[in-house]
């Protein structure tokens, strides 16, 4: 036997599975960002509370009030309740009838 070490051999490239979640990789460059789900929209409300918001925005402008985005949030809460509540606070708003003369 000789003394001599044996020539090296060249080894395969070793491959491991990648070790990290998809944020990871597309921030290394290794995936492309992948596509996104398009945002759910907000279901619509039901036929009886956009009727009641309809009233509620039709005594307002009856009234001369334009609602600012404050008001809108506060008559979609509105909108919500009974209709007959609802009818209620939109005879409040609207202005008292002109006395009649006589």
């Amino acid at each position: 036997m000789s003394d001599e070490a044996p020539a090296p051999r060249p080894a395969p490239p070793r491959r491991q599975p990648l070790m990290a979640d998809v944020e990871t990789l597309v921030d290394m460059g290794v995936l492309e960002e992948q596509p996104q789900p398009p945002p759910e929209e907000p279901p619509e409300p039901p036929v009886e509370e956009q009727a009641n918001a309809v009233a509620l925005d039709e005594a307002l402008a009856g009234a001369g009030i334009q609602p600012d985005p404050a008001d809108t949030a506060a008559i979609a809460e509105l909108a919500k309740l009974d209709p007959a509540v609802v009818e209620a606070i939109t005879r409040w708003v609207q202005p008292a009838p002109e006395p009649e003369e006589k």
